[in-house]
């Protein structure tokens, strides 16, 4: 079983390309600070019509849900999303489970 952490985001309009940027990037980061993340891809959005306005997704893997809860908890994770919430207008969170 893997568990699909999807999160999309998107930015206030005054939120520079700086600090876009270093919102993936911080995301990107997270892979070597918490241990429970099995994998992560991360990429700005391809122009999609009915894609709601959403600029930047990030997927995370874990191998089970017991792992996503330790991802949630952990500090590093807690301090991402202090770090990003001036830059964000709204974030959309998904979870999905693959056999």
């Amino acid at each position: 079983m893997t568990i699909h952490h999807i999160i999309l985001y998107r930015f206030k309009p005054e939120a520079t390309q700086v600090q876009r940027q270093s919102v993936e990037d911080s995301a990107r980061s997270l892979a070597s600070q918490i241990p429970a993340i099995q994998g992560i891809v991360a990429g700005k959005t391809v122009y999609n019509p009915i894609g709601h306005g959403f600029d930047i997704g990030v997927i995370f893997l874990f191998e089970s849900a017991v792992k996503l809860d330790e991802y949630r908890l952990h500090k590093a994770h807690i301090d991402y999303q202090a770090f990003t919430s001036p830059y964000l207008e709204d974030k959309l969170i998904f979870d999905i489970e693959t056999a």
